[in-house]
């Protein structure tokens, strides 16, 4: 009768398929759980001697204040996961996760594709929230739970806090802290990845450290994630730091805060997929945008400031910037070229800098310290762009082209605006005002020196008519001079002739006629 009876309570707990050890010091706990179960202070902490499977339509509830320690083994979620702690009575899951170069390890938490979605009108499904998850990796493979207002503590590289493979989880109000140190040089770090599927990720703090690895707070391999209202507080890195790397999909990249600490390259686009980067603001950014070949991006109404550079756009990309203020980059506010429209972009050491084709128009210019435009060997069309003033030499002046340097190209900015752009982001008050430069005095010119060499050989045989040579001798004046008074003379001479001969005549006539009287 007694070995009937164990038989029975072992048969009840392989159909339970829990298995816990209670002892002074917590629970022991692994295999799979068939029926509803629920972790309470008093078990605490749990710890897992095998991988844990929740298993379809079976729900595991944990209270606040339990300690699940997971060692190197899995939480495996097929049914529902409630883990909802308190502000002041968190839950904490802890693990073990190792990292040698060769191998990775890690203790993550699953959700499978069958497990329970969230649902925000019946406040039920999967959901993780108020929790301490310490180098804890949570994977979500076609699933949707809620993760909610937890700390994630991550050091190890390689391996990423949270990775989405589909589904439509939402990842809210979260604090995600990942000091990485002494990686080994082009092992990539993540933060959050996204690799298929339309999550939610709102509301997050992204701190992270990272040190000899290229890292992303978030990256995108593909899927349509929102991501919005996020905050990316960039820290010391000796390789390349970005907030969001896009490398595949369409997310939707909204409201967010970058603060880059002079580190950080916000976001980062290497796909050939449209998507819009929408009121976000660039804060002392390495580079606030960089789109390479190949992006077709849409940047509207954002801000970038006090960076060293506001956007990169690589040629052979198709990038579309509108409506943003880019203002007091220490570098250039805008590298590259694209549709160039109602934007203000002031302050910047360089306003537009290589824009190798497109079209500027409509911007405020204004106040950049070394050029408005910096030309590239093509010809830019920038007309009808507010540059402070209206005097043409000052404009002219802030522009270097082919006027400076004929291997390069001709920036056209006349006609201009009169007045700043209306369609524009309005110009800050720090911008300084533009001052007309005075118009230059002209220089007096030298009267010409004109020396005459007295030859020395041959004098000049002219070919001339002798009228010619004599008139280039004496002046003209003299000349009809000359030849009037000779005409008086010899008319002179002619009526004297002939007074003379009369008189002759007559004298001779007379006396032939006194020979005849006598």
């Amino acid at each position: 009768m007694k070995r009937l009876a164990c038989i029975i309570l072992i048969t009840a707990v392989l159909v339970s398929g829990l298995f816990f050890v209670k002892t002074i010091s917590g629970t022991t706990v692994d295999g799979t759980l068939y029926v509803d179960t629920h972790w309470t202070i008093a078990d605490s902490p749990v710890t897992f001697n095998g991988t844990v499977m929740v298993s379809n339509n079976v729900t595991l509830t944990i209270d606040p204040g339990v300690t699940v320690n997971l060692g190197v083994y899995r939480l495996f979620v097929s049914g529902t996961l409630v883990a909802v702690g308190s502000v002041d009575n968190e839950i904490t899951f802890t693990a073990i996760a190792i990292y040698n170069y060769t191998i990775s390890v890690s203790a993550p938490i699953s959700f499978g594709p069958t497990s329970t979605a969230w649902n925000d009108a019946t406040n039920s499904g999967s959901i993780i929230q108020n929790a301490n998850l310490n180098q804890i990796e949570l994977q979500m493979s076609n699933a949707s739970p809620k993760i909610d207002s937890c700390t994630f503590s991550f050091q190890v590289s390689y391996i990423a806090p949270i990775s989405i493979s589909g589904g439509s989880p939402t990842i809210s109000d979260n604090t995600i802290t990942y000091n990485v140190q002494g990686s080994s040089s082009g092992i990539n770090v993540n933060s959050v990845v996204v690799y298929f599927g339309n999550p939610l990720v709102t509301n997050n703090n992204f701190e992270c450290n990272y040190y000899s690895s290229p890292s992303n707070d978030i990256k995108v391999s593909a899927g349509s994630p929102t991501i919005s209202n996020n905050v990316f507080a960039g820290a010391y890195s000796s390789s390349n730091n970005n907030g969001i790397n896009v490398n595949s999909g369409t997310p939707v990249i909204s409201n967010n805060q970058f603060e880059g600490k002079s580190y950080l390259n916000a976001i980062v686009d290497t796909s050939s997929s449209p998507f819009i980067i929408s009121n976000n603001l660039f804060s002392n950014c390495l580079s606030g945008i960089t789109a390479q070949a190949g992006s077709i991006l849409t940047v509207v109404n954002n801000s970038f400031l006090e960076g060293t550079d506001g956007i990169y756009i690589a040629p052979e990309s198709s990038v579309t910037v509108t409506d943003n203020l880019i203002n007091h980059n220490s570098r250039f506010g805008i590298i590259g070229g694209g549709n160039i429209n109602s934007n203000t972009i002031t302050n910047n050491q360089v306003g537009i800098h290589n824009p190798p084709s497109g079209i500027i128009t409509n911007n405020n210019i204004v106040g950049n310290t070394l050029n408005s435009i910096d030309s590239t060997t093509a010809n830019v069309d920038a007309e009808n762009n507010w540059w402070g003033t209206t005097d043409t030499q000052t404009i002219n002046q802030t522009i270097y082209d082919s006027k400076v340097d004929s291997k390069l190209g001709t920036v056209s900015f006349v006609p201009f605006l009169t007045q700043p752009s209306s369609s524009a982001p309005a110009i800050p008050d720090t911008t300084p005002i533009i001052t007309p430069m005075p118009t230059p005095l002209a220089t007096p010119q030298p009267t010409e020196t004109v020396t005459i060499t007295t030859p020395t050989s041959t004098p000049i045989q002219y070919s001339q008519t002798f009228i010619y040579q004599v008139g280039s001798i004496f002046n003209i004046n003299t000349i009809v001079l000359v030849i009037v008074v000779v005409l008086v003379l010899a008319w002179v001479v002619v009526i004297l002739g002939y007074g003379v001969k009369r008189s002759i005549s007559k004298f001779t006539s007379n006396k032939v006629n006194s020979n005849d009287k006598g």
